[in-house]
């Protein structure tokens, strides 16, 4: 005994030591209900948007009523009959349905009303005590109060029930072994003197059948609540002298590894899981009996309780949304009142005065069969699948990728789509996952700086550069080539402003600018744009010949950094200290002095590095692997003569990261799991929840839609461009793509982009602005660095959502907890509205536009052959320009009053230092317009007209 009494002493102290005054843990508390003497039990819907409670409001009726409100219009519907007493509701996870328990078939109920009305007439009031009526059952209904069902029968009380979170299961206490058992006459008295000593946890099939018990101890066990991953359950168990209860938990499967969690020795009742099952919220009074307070403990019971409400009166009755965020209770004032309240909840807070860690990954789940609504706790459980340890980041073509396309594919099937893969909703491709050097290759830089380049040392392929033989062209540095759109408050990024790249190698610097960690902070969405392939599809559509990327470390061996879906370019990365030497041959600025001019989020022009060219032949050996689309499409004869919309997103990401170039992990957390929760399991929710959806609302559908979850984005858009090129008149089958990658943090605005795609998307925007409280931010360039870009090469109008990168990109440290999943939900209702936009209607809203990578510049002149009629002098040695031997007879050149022995200095504004300047000139100068041709003659400089001519 003294014990106990030095262990209530030292909980006394700690709660008065250890508590923040200043209510970090409970903060923006209000009072949510006002009608009635008395509301309590308030139990959040699964998507959070709505509570169900009970009421004491109607002067006809003395005891409680069952209510739902709308947490978002305050609206309040009575579900219960009105007759008789309720207790304990709970909605369904489907949010069609709820449960609760009640009284109302009782034959004595009027009786029973009289009876209670005149006890609280007098002016002595009783002490309070919960009547364990033995006609209490469970019963469900619709949230409107209809379709009432009954689910237990038997007699005694049965009440305080909860579903399981895949709403399959209902957890329960009763007391019905009292009135089934033949009991001894000791039993008999206590059953008269307090029915709730025989009270169980039961549970059972949502439907009422397969009921079985839980618990089996003497005293009071009740208030049985699931935890949000549905494999445990905790409750309160009694003494059996009915003096003090404690907190404990077992498994809800079959009531094994029972657990005490508190040992207070006080009444500490009414446990509720928090979302992340790391701890629980109760009601106790180990502060004295004449007051209630909520305390947290950790689900272990290791660590010592925190108090968490120190008001006067009655605090209990807590439980928590969906998303752990919000907090909602019971506090009774002095006078017997009662009223719900609701709060924001402090989870990072709470596990600090608790002492236990942040929130890791939530436990991992499986795919099951979801919700009709689109609703957080599925987008949840979603993200925590895929971006799970089980599943090892999702690399292209992994085991991993087999599992979790086969999970969609099941619910494809169940949903009632069709595969759009002839039988099979898996689409399989091929691609490289591996390359090894062949024995021709080579490298060599000609003209102002010359040398043979040493592969492994000097320079090394990309592994996914196109094989070949590539001729000796001039070079150009466009710093990180990067292209990225204006935002608010940003002007945006460009690095081939006014630079020309056609046909030339364009050497590039890796990854992205990084000048602080401040200005880093407010531009991460050039992140997504410095991806390496997404600079070469850059400058491939600006017209680069082959592009070289700087490597400031060893360029080392050959690795496999992925693949492109089209590889078009000769691909090299290059030793940072070669560079420097083409730098300083060209008399220009040093590599570390380029480095710190383009450390910068403004655009940095570029420039040509005169009379430098470059030659290669790549000879790489290919080995190949299969990657996984799933693609399934939802239509019907109504459908089919219409075009489809494509909703899609890519399940891929980095694996253990050391098999791309992609991963911006430090050294020593390159090679960890890359979990890719918003990279990009947000995006995959959004198509399953839209799918899932669509399926149960396909009546008003107009058009066929088609849900994809694309492989090999990570590595070139793979997935999307096979699919794209395997389907049979792609562009006149579908009337829209819709992309989602990485709109898992939400925080200011939502991006769509590739507006630029069609004419339509702008109009379509302004009235979903108009529905949505969601910002969006519109940016026009239809090149994206995902998917969206392979279908808007298949000259289909397409868009992207894009919530914005951070630091967590491509990293390990993108996990699910790092989600805003609010933002998510929200965000996934926007794609509905597009969608719905066009699938409602079989009226054509969009209208293809094609934009060129340079739409304000002519690029004909690069397929000309010029002829100008010089003779060069190929055997010049220390001449600077190009010295002629002779010109044609009436040729240009001629008729310019060029002459043997000049040297040309200069030739349409472009400098001619030597042969390969003047090759190159040929090669793009524009043919049947007057230009400028400068010579040396004499030593005496000279300039002269010449009509550059076609060669027949």
């Amino acid at each position: 005994m003294k014990k106990n009494k030095l262990y209530l002493v030292v909980i006394l102290l700690f709660l008065t030591s250890v508590i923040d005054p200043q209510g970090l843990i409970i903060a923006n508390k209000k009072q949510i209900t006002f009608e009635g003497p008395k509301s309590g039990e308030g139990y959040f819907s699964a998507d959070g948007k709505k509570m169900i409670f009970q009421s004491e409001r109607d002067p006809k009726n003395p005891f409680y009523q069952m209510f739902v409100m709308n947490l978002e219009t305050g609206s309040i519907d009575r579900i219960s009959t009105g007759s008789g007493k309720t207790t304990c509701g709970w909605i369904h996870p489907d949010e069609k349905k709820a449960m609760w328990s009640s009284t109302h078939l009782d034959t004595a109920t009027a009786k029973k009303v009289k009876s209670e009305f005149a006890e609280r007439a007098k002016p002595v009031k009783g002490r309070y005590s919960w009547s364990f009526d033995s006609q209490f059952d469970i019963f469900e209904s619709d949230l409107k109060g209809k379709n009432i069902k009954r689910l237990t029968k038997e007699k005694g009380y049965d009440a305080e029930g909860s579903y399981s979170p895949d709403g399959k299961l209902i957890a329960f206490a009763s007391n019905r072994r009292a009135y089934q058992e033949k009991l001894s006459d000791a039993d008999q008295k206590k059953l008269t003197q307090d029915a709730s000593y025989f009270m169980d946890i039961y549970i059972m099939n949502a439907d009422g059948t397969n009921v079985r018990r839980l618990t089996t101890a003497n005293g009071y066990d009740g208030g049985p609540f699931f935890s949000a991953d549905g494999k445990k359950i905790t409750w309160r168990r009694f003494s059996e002298s009915g003096a003090s209860a404690e907190i404990y938990t077992m498994n809800a499967a079959d009531g094994s590894e029972q657990k005490q969690i508190t040992r207070l020795n006080s009444m500490s009742w009414a446990p509720y899981f928090h979302s992340s099952g790391d701890y629980i919220i109760f009601s106790t009074t180990v502060g004295g009996y004449s007051n209630f307070e909520l305390m947290i403990v950790d689900t272990d019971g290791k660590k010592d309780p925190v108090r968490v409400t120190f008001a006067e009166g009655f605090d209990g009755l807590a439980s928590f949304s969906p998303d752990g965020k919000k907090i909602t209770w019971s506090h009774k004032n002095e006078k017997g009142e009662s009223q719900i309240y609701l709060a924001d909840w402090n989870d990072s807070e709470a596990r600090r005065l608790l002492g236990i860690k942040e929130k890791a990954a939530a436990p991992v789940g499986e795919l099951t069969q979801l919700n009709s609504k689109i609703q957080k706790t599925d987008i949840e459980n979603i993200v925590n699948y895929l971006a799970s340890e089980k599943m090892k980041g999702r690399f292209t073509g992994s085991e991993e990728e087999k599992i979790y396309t086969a999970k969609i594919a099941e619910l494809f099937k169940a949903w009632g789509l069709a595969p759009a893969n002839g039988n099979n909703f898996i689409q399989e491709f091929d691609f490289v996952s591996g390359v090894t050097a062949g024995v021709s290759n080579t490298a060599q830089f000609v003209g102002r700086f010359e040398q043979n380049l040493v592969r492994g040392v000097d320079y090394q392929p990309l592994s996914y550069s196109k094989s070949g033989n590539y001729q000796s062209k001039p070079m150009v540095f466009a710093g990180y080539g990067i292209v990225a759109p204006a935002t608010s408050g940003y002007a945006g990024y460009d690095s081939y402003k006014n630079l020309d790249v056609a046909g030339k190698w364009v050497i590039l610097l890796d990854e992205a600018p990084r000048p602080s960690q401040k200005e880093f902070a407010k531009h991460t969405h050039i992140l997504t744009y410095s991806r390496l392939q997404h600079k070469i599809t850059v400058a491939k559509n600006k017209g680069a010949y082959g592009v070289i990327v700087v490597q400031d470390n060893k360029v080392g061996d050959l690795k496999f950094g992925g693949s492109l879906s089209d590889s078009q370019l000769p691909l090299l990365k290059l030793q940072a200290s070669i560079f420097d030497k083409i730098l300083k041959a060209g008399q220009l600025k040093s590599y570390s002095e380029i480095q710190k001019q383009f450390e910068t989020y403004d655009s940095v022009p570029g420039f040509n590095l005169p009379s430098q060219y470059f030659a290669a032949s790549v000879d790489l050996i290919t080995n190949k692997s299969i990657g996984r689309n799933v693609i399934g499409v939802l239509k019907d004869n109504k459908t089919t003569k219409n075009k489809a919309v494509l909703v899609g997103a890519h399940g891929d990401h980095l694996g253990l990261g050391q098999l791309t170039g992609s991963s911006l992990a430090t050294t020593k957390d390159k090679e960890q799991i890359h979990y890719g929760a918003d990279d990009n399991a947000s995006g995959v929710a959004g198509v399953l929840e839209l799918a899932n959806y669509y399926s149960q609302n396909k009546n008003k559908l107009q058009r066929p839609i088609y849900f994809a979850v694309w492989s090999g984005e990570e590595i070139g858009v793979l997935g999307s461009s096979h699919f794209v090129k395997t389907f049979k008149n792609f562009n006149k089958k579908f009337e829209a793509g819709l992309n989602m990658d990485m709109i898992g943090r939400l925080n200011e605005s939502l991006n769509v982009q590739g507006v630029g795609s069609a004419e339509g998307w702008k109009s379509i925007s302004e009235r979903i602005s108009v529905l949505t409280d969601v910002p969006l931010n519109l940016t026009t360039d239809p090149y994206l660095p995902t998917d969206a870009m392979a279908i808007y090469l298949g000259e289909v109008p397409s868009i992207s959502f894009f919530t914005g990168a951070h630091s967590e990109y491509h990293t390990p440290r993108d996990k699910p907890e790092m989600l805003n999943y609010k933002g998510l939900l929200d965000t996934i209702n926007v794609v509905k509205l597009y969608t719905d936009a066009i699938v409602e209607t079989n009226k054509s809203l969009l209208k293809y536009e094609k934009i060129g990578s340079q739409p304000d510049k002519k690029m004909e002149g690069r397929s000309f052959r010029i002829f100008l009629g010089t003779i060069p002098d190929y055997s010049q040695e220390g001449v600077k320009g190009v010295r002629i031997s002779g010109v044609a007879k009436s040729s240009p050149a001629e008729k310019a009053g060029l002459k043997s022995g000049d040297i040309i200095t200069e030739f349409d504004q472009t400098k001619i230092e030597n042969i390969y300047d003047y090759v190159y000139v040929l090669q793009s100068v524009k043919p049947s317009l007057k230009t400028n041709i400068k010579i040396s003659r004499n030593q005496k400089s000279e300039t002269l007209e010449i009509i550059p001519a076609l060669k027949d």
